[in-house]
């Protein structure tokens, strides 16, 4: 494998939340208290959401994983003589914490970025690691999905059996992902259904959990469908993001051990994307299963704009790349993306309003732009579309579509503008 290699986390022990706008607020509070506890942090942090879901008060995990990484960081310091339990142990601003206060957002998740990738490596080794897996196609990845059209009946929970019918629609969905974005996942099948069936086999030693129907009967049965997704899920973070990239016989990292495994899998892609490293979604409509590729790339040098670097490197020495085009550059091809993606959408389902979430998953597609530039970008094109002589017009609701409304649905990302948050769109073309 050409070049060195990653250097080994100094840590795996990522905290468990993915907004990463509780690192400023936690700062800010402290900053006005003087110092803090986790114990403290945990009642003074305001309501946010996740998607369309409402999160009224953070866990004690959360809260002590925050302090904990904001020490880490450099930008919390313990105060001396607090031999107290970490929940109730005394921390205030350093310095550097002080400084942080004072940065705007942006710059803000910048240094999380570099931060982040001081302790645990991921960051840039995982940007680095969708190039290698598909280099020809700009580094998109996917993790398959169940294909939509299967639906099996629920099984009882001792069926754990794994049978052909498992084999062949883990088969079918790669398949997919390889016609509709070729070498989007470049795995072999017989690797591919034998990690899916270990997988599966891991999940059904789990021990059933004390869930009771609306009767009051304890559950007997789990979805096959749920079941395998999870298999699915597990077995892709273990071949495409493993210490060793697919189709390589060495590990590209210093340790035995890749930085992430499945279950800090989740953590990781939400907090990339808040930081603009990638865009991913679940839901995109001609896609089944996560769709992944990064917004920056490494590179001796880059134009600025549109590139915008960042103070982390790759065992080559070459520096990560932020891809952030500015509207007077990119403006008219974003505006005309916007449009022809709406407008076939709008064909599909057959009503002029259609989901904003997944006409931003496609131009963001399109266009490699992060999910923050999008929202910037909408933002512009919304203003213009209002002026005198625009070319078409631009109407975005705040209304809940019924698939938002449960399940993944409520967790997707919105699109913010001057702080509401937009899931429907209509786009006209204006009379002369």
């Amino acid at each position: 494998m050409p070049g060195e290699r990653w250097d080994k986390p100094e840590s795996r022990n990522v905290g468990l939340f993915i907004d990463l706008s509780l690192y400023s607020e936690a700062l800010g509070i402290t900053a006005e208290r003087g110092s803090i506890t986790a114990s403290h942090l945990r009642q003074e942090l305001r309501q946010r959401t996740r998607g369309l879901l409402l999160i009224e008060k953070q866990s004690k995990r959360v809260a002590q994983d925050l302090v904990r990484e904001l020490y880490e960081f450099g930008w919390l310091k313990r105060v001396n003589g607090s031999g107290q339990p970490v929940e109730n142990a005394l921390y205030t601003l350093t310095p550097a914490g002080d400084e942080v206060l004072g940065l705007s957002y942006q710059v803000i998740r910048r240094r999380l970025a570099v931060k982040m990738h001081e302790r645990y490596t991921v960051p840039g080794w995982f940007v680095g690691r969708l190039w290698r897996i598909n280099p020809a196609g700009q580094g998109e990845v996917i993790l398959p999905s169940p294909p939509r059209d299967w639906r099996p009946e629920a099984r009882l929970w001792e069926e754990k059996e794994w049978t052909d019918d498992l084999a062949i629609q883990a088969l079918r969905s790669s398949k997919m992902a390889q016609t509709i974005c070729p070498g989007s996942f470049p795995i072999d099948d017989g690797i591919w259904v034998q990690e899916v069936r270990k997988a599966w086999k891991h999940l059904g030693t789990w021990k059933q959990k004390g869930k009771a129907d609306a009767s009051g009967e304890k559950v007997s049965t789990f979805s096959p469908r749920n079941r395998l997704a999870l298999a699915m899920r597990s077995a892709a973070v273990e071949i495409l993001f493993g210490a060793i990239p697919p189709g390589y016989q060495e590990p590209d990292i210093w340790s035995n051990r890749p930085p992430l495994l499945p279950r800090t899998f989740r953590i990781w892609c939400p907090r990339l994307a808040d930081v603009e490293l990638i865009f991913y979604t679940d839901r995109h409509p001609d896609i089944v299963g996560r769709l992944i590729f990064p917004t920056a790339v490494f590179r001796r040098e880059a134009p600025q704009p549109p590139f915008e670097r960042l103070s982390i490197r790759n065992p080559d020495g070459d520096f990560l790349w932020l891809y952030q085009p500015r509207w007077e550059e990119q403006g008219e091809l974003f505006l005309r993306v916007l449009i022809q993606t709406h407008r076939l959408i709008s064909r599909r389902v057959g009503a002029l309003y259609v989901s904003l979430l997944d006409v931003r998953d496609e131009v963001c597609r399109q266009l490699r732009l992060s999910a923050t530039l999008f929202d910037k970008f909408l933002a512009h094109a919304f203003r213009e579309s209002l002026r005198p002589g625009a070319s078409c017009s631009i109407s975005i609701e705040t209304d809940i579509r019924e698939d938002q409304r449960s399940g993944s649905g409520l967790l997707r990302r919105p699109i913010w503008i001057d702080g509401t948050p937009y899931s429907l769109i209509a786009i006209g073309q204006t009379v002369a």
